[in-house]
């Protein structure tokens, strides 16, 4: 990439709308823990899309602090099964952000963490994604310790529709389910 291409951009042009797409997390994640789920909560450093062509697999590559790493494959390692999903969906600067919330809901145990990537830049893994049926999160670290969501329908990260993006502009105030 050279600089200007809409993946090496994506992360600053998210800076605007970041702060709001983590409040619609954090208030995502409230309702869960109201509710009496044990939810954790990620922060991103970054996220890259992946596709097949260039890296072997394709879905969202995002970049987590350890501890907050370490806090869901403890999760993994005492039994947990993700086996549902949601997503809030939201579009600003031809940025696609997602909120994501991994569910187990025999143990009532939730993990969500926002994600975007660049309309412009992502075409093929969004094609590697309905070609296939699902979509894949990639939790991981810097020092490439990771875990692999599955997201079983691959409809709900793919941009809205010009009629819901014009009344979805607003990243904080929108959501897909």
């Amino acid at each position: 990439m050279d600089g200007t291409t809409p993946n090496t951009t994506a992360h600053s042009r998210a800076m605007p709308f970041w702060e709001d797409v983590l409040a619609d997390m954090e208030a995502t994640a409230e309702e869960y823990e109201q509710s009496g789920w044990n939810v954790v909560q990620l922060h991103p450093g970054d996220v890259t899309p992946r596709w097949t062509e260039d890296h072997d697999e394709f879905g969202l590559d995002i970049l987590v602090p350890n501890d907050e790493f370490d806090a869901v494959s403890d999760l993994l390692d005492s039994g947990v099964e993700f086996d549902a999903f949601e997503a809030f969906r939201a579009m600003g600067d031809s940025l696609v952000f997602v909120v994501v919330v991994m569910e187990d809901h025999d143990t009532e145990t939730a993990v969500c963490y926002p994600t975007y990537y660049d309309v412009r830049g992502a075409e093929q893994m969004l094609q590697d994604a309905m070609d296939a049926g699902v979509m894949y999160s990639f939790i991981r670290t810097l020092t490439e310790d990771r875990v692999r969501f599955t997201h079983d329908d691959p409809t709900v990260f793919q941009p809205p529709e010009p009629e819901q993006e014009a009344e979805t502009d607003d990243p904080a105030t929108s959501a897909d389910e």
